[in-house]
């Protein structure tokens, strides 16, 4: 049996079911099939400080509002998936407009897919193999540690595998990545390997980068990283998530004015490393269907804050060498597919609050 609907009412049937979670715009009896899915959503950070380097621009409030739509889809043993962004920059060197990006388009296929053993691989522009497990250990949405691990990149091919449901392990390279402001890194590889049980569950990921080879800031970097899960009860989740990390960090040799006139680094050299780390404790109670609390202990340590406080001659220059702060929230679900939350922060956060409001469709 054959379903196929048109595109057009595939998407204005997504205000009309509450609790849609995709919309199935082509399937077969084999198993192929087409849906459309995404999500919008509104809210900021409050009381943002500008200081801590988070934030592209000195306000007290930081829009965050956020929206995506992708198709994802099936044929027989080949994947595919198309998803575009639009997005608020408002992070460190971002624009602070609104802009629309494609995040993903990629080709997968199904090396192997038995009962207790399957292999995949993808290509294109996807997320990196430990972008998909990097906060494991973290259930907060906003405002916690970090990992900073590449995410999506262009050129990237992907494996994936999974062993009797509980093992599952992946491994992924990229070719000329690049940050989130657009500065190379080289070419990055990492990978993870994990185990995912009923109540505990636990995966180490590790990254690594070759380095921009002089045309940015960014020089050879390793990373591990670990998340962990433990179902105490059924209402009552704990996690952990740390991650240490070594980069390479250049200084600038040579500025040339762009296009605006603006001076802009164009040469780096004298790569010296830097050491890292970070760790948080989190936990998430579970009230009812529609109402679930959360909270977490956050520490993070970046040597460049004890390089910039050496240079300044203080001991403490916002924050110091290192710094810690609490997250509690809570979460409201009208539905199955939306939340509203609001997330307080304690101690030396980059702001005092996090609240949004989003619909997943």
């Amino acid at each position: 049996m054959l379903k196929r609907n048109a595109v057009a009412i595939a998407i204005s049937s997504l205000f009309l079911a509450a609790n849609a979670s995709a919309v199935t715009i082509y399937e077969n009896d084999q198993g192929d099939f087409t849906k459309l899915y995404g999500e919008v959503g509104v809210g900021g950070h409050i009381g943002a400080k500008y200081e801590y380097g988070e934030f592209n621009e000195d306000k007290n409030f930081i829009d965050d509002s956020f929206a995506t739509m992708g198709v994802k889809g099936k044929q027989g043993k080949m994947h595919y998936r198309l998803e575009l962004d639009y997005e608020r920059e408002n992070w460190k060197y971002g624009s602070g407009d609104m802009v629309l990006a494609i995040d993903k388009v990629f080709i997968g296929y199904e090396l192997w897919d038995a009962k207790y053993v399957s292999h995949y691989v993808e290509a294109g522009l996807t997320d990196t193999a430990f972008d998909d497990y990097d906060k494991w250990g973290d259930f907060t949405f906003d405002t916690t540690v970090e990992t900073g691990e590449a995410g999506d990149q262009d050129m990237t091919l992907k494996y994936e595998g999974r062993f009797f449901d509980v093992v599952k392990l992946g491994a992924s390279y990229s070719y000329g990545g690049e940050s989130a402001s657009g500065a190379s890194l080289g070419d990055v590889g990492n990978g993870y390997v994990g185990y995912f049980g009923d109540r505990f569950s636990v995966v180490v990921g590790v990254e690594g980068r070759r380095g921009s080879d002089s045309s940015s800031k960014y020089g050879e970097q390793r990373l591990v990283g670990v998340g962990a899960r433990l179902a105490v009860t059924e209402d009552l989740h704990l996690g952990v998530n740390m991650f240490r990390e070594e980069e390479y960090i250049g200084t600038c040799a040579l500025e040339k004015p762009n296009e605006y006139g603006v001076p802009e680094c164009v040469l780096y050299n004298d790569y010296q490393p830097q050491d890292n780390e970070g760790y948080l404790v989190s936990a998430k109670y579970i009230l009812t269907p529609q109402w679930e609390f959360t909270a977490s202990y956050n520490y993070e340590e970046y040597e460049q804050w004890a390089i910039d406080n050496a240079e300044q001659g203080a001991e403490e220059s916002d924050w110091g060498d290192e710094r810690t702060w609490t997250t509690i929230g809570v979460n409201y679900k009208p539905t199955s597919s939306s939340v509203i939350a609001l997330e307080i922060n304690g101690g030396e956060a980059a702001q005092q609050a996090y609240a949004y409001a989003r619909v997943y469709f």
